[in-house]
């Protein structure tokens, strides 16, 4: 009877560490939450992308160096697209780069700003196939500077 009370223990531990363990195997995008289930999806994240970076700096005089990388798994393409953003009132992109490279793909570029307002970058991050399809994106933000 002991056994079989062991058994039943050790089944209900395996059962709730693997609960545990894949209970986040999904990611859920807020940005898109809707209120019709039909039109929400559930996906999983991250099949192609590996890492991603973005980076803000300000300079002297007013001057923005803007920097994003993507990278991904073999086979695929990287690519960055970075918008630089001004706030007045609402977030409006002032100026555009982008850049496509095999596995991983640098841009860095400058930038000079006129003072008085905030500014960040909004970067979307790319995994395309052989075909140029797009496969993942991610958007990501850099912190906000003041000018």
């Amino acid at each position: 009877m002991k056994r079989k009370r062991l058994n039943y223990l050790v089944l209900a531990l395996a059962v709730a560490s693997i609960l545990f363990y894949c209970g986040n195997v999904f990611a859920f995008d807020e940005e898109n939450i809707s209120t019709d289930q039909e039109s929400a999806i559930i996906a999983p994240r991250f099949i192609a992308i590996t890492s991603y970076y973005n980076n803000l700096t300000l300079n002297f005089g007013g001057k923005l160096t803007c920097e994003g990388a993507t990278e991904v798994q073999d086979g695929y393409i990287a690519g960055v697209v970075i918008e630089l953003q001004q706030y007045n009132g609402e977030w409006n992109t002032i100026k555009t780069w982008y850049s496509f490279d095999y596995d991983y793909v640098y841009l860095s570029r400058d930038w000079y700003v006129v003072g008085g307002y905030y500014y960040r970058l909004k970067l979307t991050h790319y995994a395309l196939n052989e075909y140029w399809e797009i496969i993942e994106t991610h958007t990501s933000y850099s912190s906000e500077v003041y000018y």
